[in-house]
């Protein structure tokens, strides 16, 4: 029911009802203008319907060192996560369901460990530095400490988790504690990797991929759409 009514308000924004107003955003650089096409889903967050791609605006939190975040909310978890965003977490949640279907499940760890799943999202990220516009595959800014080499899968739409406050008893969104998209495992998160990857300082497996992401506070565009078939290449 939850589900239904996130998708719903995301539906009702992108038929033309204004979003509430939100302070301006300092992250908003001059080069950045939204397509006049996408629908606005609240602050620093967009639907392109035609493209079926969810667009965010964040800035670069870190760009070195161990992560468990790709994109964390702001104000949250900004010392292991390469970027940042002010978008809401379930609007978030909502665009997913329009761009790339229902989400799967979060990771669970009891009574046996089962890996987050859901429909596979590509990520790519784009910004400007030096006069010019670059644009990547996200996962070219994950780098496997172990191997050496960058992040190799998508994530899932696991979706993150509801639960009752035991103060207040209201429900609670558990993504709005910061976990947007993670590379280690999180009940919490809305995006995660779909296999064991531990959040154990000991034990995590992936850092910044230094030299490839620009510098800390650059504001970058992020887009998610529905991973392609294996073999099949990315729509434009």
């Amino acid at each position: 029911m939850q589900t239904l009514r996130l998708a719903l308000t995301a539906l009702a924004l992108c038929a033309g009802q204004e979003p509430k107003a939100s302070p301006p955003d300092p992250a908003q650089a001059v080069q950045f203008q939204p397509d006049p096409a996408w629908k606005p889903l609240g602050r620093d967050l967009w639907f392109d319907p035609a493209g079926k791609v969810l667009i965010l605006r964040a800035r670069t939190a870190i760009t070195e060192g161990y992560l468990e975040h790709l994109l964390c909310l702001e104000q949250t978890k900004e010392h292991e996560s390469i970027l940042a965003t002010w978008a809401d977490p379930r609007m978030i949640h909502a665009g997913l369901i329009l761009a790339v279907g229902e989400p799967g499940k979060p990771v669970r760890y009891r009574p046996e460990f089962r890996p987050p799943e859901g429909p596979e999202v590509a990520i790519e990220v784009e910004w400007h530095e030096n006069g010019k516009l670059h644009r990547v595959d996200a996962r070219e800014w994950v780098k496997n400490s172990k191997t050496g080499n960058r992040l190799e899968s998508n994530w899932v739409f696991a979706g993150s988790e509801l639960f009752q406050d035991p103060d207040t008893k209201k429900m609670v969104y558990a993504a709005d504690g910061g976990d947007l998209i993670t590379v280690a495992n999180f009940p919490s998160a809305i995006l995660d990797l779909p296999f064991a990857s531990s959040n154990s300082d000991a034990e995590r497996s992936y850092v910044a991929f230094a030299g490839r992401i620009p510098a800390r506070g650059t504001p970058v565009t992020v887009y998610l759409r529905k991973a392609a078939p294996a073999g099949q290449q990315p729509a434009p």
